[in-house]
This record gives structure tokens, sequence and C-alpha cells, in this order.
């Protein structure tokens, strides 16, 4: 048992035989020696309670939490959270991989830069049978990072550590956001003038298939998205943005993204709907409206045909719309 960690990573799981072994071993393998391994088991219905008890016995650094219900991936991280020694939180995903030397560098980098509040890497996106598709980054300096969270995440959420004192201002994720609960934080710490950054190198392998949280909730991730962007742009605080009961404005164009978007299986009707709206819609005629909104578009399409389709279909529609 590690007594002193500096590192606390955290991970909620439900349900995750099929990958949670190479998630631990990941883990457990990090060049990186001290810090603490906190993983809550969900009330899973499958092996993943004894695959975790197998590891603890093996290794001290584990400390595995029992859910008496399911209770959801953002309270259970809170619930680790909670029992946090680490002086830095790492997220970790139970289906995702961890590079060797993910925590050495995120820790050397925060060590060396104190007003650093949140750090993220760059991904290498795989499939189910872990191989690679794709890679992604986001930016490290600040005004990139401001100019995307008008449309999205900033970092890449699964590759995040964060100072532990910085979270718990917080009080950790906020469900009532969930399953946006992840941009809402990000909105409040940037609202809070707290530094979020990114490295450039690939720390994580970031596993996408059909069972992804983002997939299955898809349409409800981007309702509270819109939500708390519109808390962001607020006079008030999250608590007194809920205790005011104030009800939650969209216009016509994030309703229909709501009602029509469907990642990257998005219909050629629904995606005319959407792009109709973006072009008879005023609000969105100035140049600077315009990048937002297409910057979000992109951000929500993973298939490079489709991202090509948007901007063939805006060049189209540009001319038709006349």
């Amino acid at each position: 048992m590690i007594l002193n960690p500096l590192v606390s990573v955290v991970t909620p799981v439900y349900n995750r035989e099929k990958y949670l072994v190479e998630c631990i071993e990941s883990i457990l393998s990090q060049t990186y020696e001290n810090f603490e391994f906190i993983i809550i088991n969900d009330n899973s219905s499958d092996s993943t309670a004894n695959i975790i008890k197998d590891y603890s016995l093996q290794d001290s650094r584990i400390k595995l939490l029992e859910n008496d219900k399911n209770i959801g991936a953002t309270l259970s991280f809170n619930r680790g959270f909670g029992i946090a020694q680490g002086k830095y939180i790492a997220r970790m995903d139970s289906d995702d991989i961890s590079l060797s030397d993910r925590l050495k560098n995120q820790v050397n980098i925060f060590e060396s830069w104190h007003d650093l509040e949140v750090l993220g890497t760059g991904a290498i996106l795989i499939d189910h049978n872990a191989k690679e598709i794709g890679r992604r980054q986001f930016p490290s300096d600040f005004k990139r990072v401001k100019k995307i969270l008008n449309t999205g995440v900033p970092v890449f959420d699964p590759s995040v550590m964060m100072r532990t004192s910085t979270l718990k201002e917080t009080m950790g994720f906020d469900n009532r956001l969930a399953p946006a609960d992840d941009y809402h934080l990000w909105l409040t710490l940037f609202k809070k003038k707290k530094i979020i950054s990114n490295i450039d190198n690939y720390l994580i392998k970031y596993r996408l298939h059909d069972s992804n949280l983002s997939k299955l909730e898809s349409r409800e991730q981007l309702r509270k998205s819109f939500l708390a962007l519109q808390i962001y742009n607020s006079d008030f605080s999250t608590n007194e943005f809920f205790k005011k009961n104030i009800p939650q404005s969209l216009n016509n164009f994030e309703e229909l993204i709501i009602e029509y978007w469907n990642g990257s299986e998005t219909s050629v009707t629904g995606s005319i709907k959407i792009l109709k709206e973006y072009f008879r819609n005023k609000e969105y005629y100035t140049k600077s409206n315009e990048l937002k909104v297409l910057t979000l578009l992109k951000s929500l399409l993973k298939k490079r045909s489709y991202i090509f389709f948007w901007y063939l279909s805006k060049f189209l529609l540009a001319k038709l719309l006349k």
C-alpha cells in the first residue's frame, strides 16, 4: 500500500469484463509508481467484481469500492474521488488503455507548472479489438482552448489529470448535468480563471464501440451540453441557476441538432434540416457565429466522409438559399 500517493487514479466501472483487464494492466504497468488506484464497481452483473478483487489481492495500490446499487459513472467517480489521497486526480475509463509513461509525463508537467489545474493528452482511437483507427489532439494555448469551449470539451476527458484541490472546489462532477457533466466542469473551471491545457503526446488509447456512453445517450448529452453552456453564459453559479428554476432556452438550430443528431449515423434528411436552419437563421449570418456553428458541427462528426458532406452541403446550400 502506498501511504502517501501523489496521484489517485479513479475508475468507475460497470459491466466491463471484456476490456477491464487491459485497463487495469495499463495502470499497474506505469513507469511512475507513486499512485493509488481507486476502482468503483457500480453494481456490475458480470464478472467485473471478481476481476478487480483478483487484482487487488496482487497489488495493494488498488482500492475497490462496491456500490450497493447502480448509480452511474458520475456519482461513482465522485465517490472514488471522495476518498482520494493524492495531490492529483487522474481519470481513467474502464474500457481504455493508458500508455506506460502517461502518469510520469503528466506529473512532471504539474510539478513544474504550479498554476496548471487540468491537463489532457493526445489520444489514439482504437476499435473494440484494440486496432488503431485514428488519433486526436487538443490545443495547449489559452485562446484556442477558449474557442473550443464554446462548442465542446477542450480536453480528451479520459486522459485528464487534475489538481485534487481544484476538483474539491467544485465538489466533483455535477450529476445534474450528466452525461455532459465533464463539459460543465471544464466550463465552470474556465469561468473561475483556472488553467486548462494539453500536451501533444499520445498517452491514452480511447476505445470506440457500440456501448460507449456518448452513443447510448447522445441526445441527452447534447441537451445537457447546451444547458451547461447556458449556465456558463449566465450571471449565476450552477446552484443559483437551478434554485431559480431557470428554464433551458434552446434556439431552433439547437433543437434540430438534439432531434436529428445521431453521431456518424445521422440521416441525410436530418442533416439537411439542420443545415437549412443554420442558413435560414439570421442569428448565424455573422462570420464569427458561422465559424462557431460549423466548428460545433465538425466536432460532432467522427467520420471524414460526413465532414466532407457537411462542407459540400454548406457550399451547395449557400448557393440555393441566397
